[in-house]
């Protein structure tokens, strides 16, 4: 079953809770400074490993680029919040120096474009293991195709990109999807989410 909860608004009322307020936006900032000077350190360590085995080795870790992006999403819980933080934690690659450099914002922008998908297919309403990993999974394709040309990945032959593309898929799932739904369970666990949607979400379902 999913974790869906129905409240009946009119569009104003909605469009006011749907806007980010002053916590969701440190928040934001937050997961994309985090992840935008990791990602960078990440992007050292996948041109050594893709040095050593190609796209389908450096595939493993691409999951997490997008991670904070679905975190933020499952916590804040409204439009737009993946994309905001994937998109500044791809201008803080650039700033933190990523050795891909300005086709960072790309990626990000691209993965960030996904997971908006993966939780739009569900209206914004499911949060549970099969939006995170929806959204983990559609965060992948649109740049896959992109790296693939601009890394030159496409001269290893189709049979290696269909593999690493389903290695990337899988590390959408579990590594972006999967670990963003844990983490935000542990710290809602904890009260260190006050005033966030996943903590109301979760009240609102245990007086149920």
């Amino acid at each position: 079953m999913g974790e869906t909860v129905k409240v009946v608004q009119s569009p104003k009322k909605k469009a006011k809770a749907n806007r980010f307020t002053t916590v969701d936006i440190v928040l934001m900032a937050i997961l994309a400074i985090v992840n935008g000077v990791a990602m960078t350190y990440l992007a050292m360590l996948n041109q050594l490993l893709t040095a050593l085995g190609g796209p389908i080795l450096t595939s493993i870790t691409l999951g997490l680029y997008s991670i904070s992006g679905v975190l933020a999403a499952y916590i804040i819980r409204k439009p737009g919040a993946a994309l905001f933080t994937l998109t500044l934690a791809g201008v803080v690659q650039i700033l933190s120096g990523n050795p891909n450099g300005l086709i960072s914002i790309t990626a990000a922008v691209t993965d960030g474009l996904g997971v908006e998908l993966g939780f739009a297919l569900f209206r914004y309403k499911r949060w549970d293991w099969l939006s995170v990993s929806v959204s983990g999974i559609l965060a992948v394709p649109v740049w896959f195709v992109i790296s693939s040309f601009w890394f030159g990945y496409y001269k290893w032959g189709m049979s290696i990109l269909l593999l690493a593309f389903g290695v990337r898929c899988l590390s959408g799932i579990v590594t972006s999807g999967w670990l963003s739904k844990l983490i935000g369970d542990i710290l809602v666990k904890t009260n260190l989410l006050k005033g966030f949607k996943i903590d109301k979400d979760r009240k609102a379902k245990e007086v149920k």
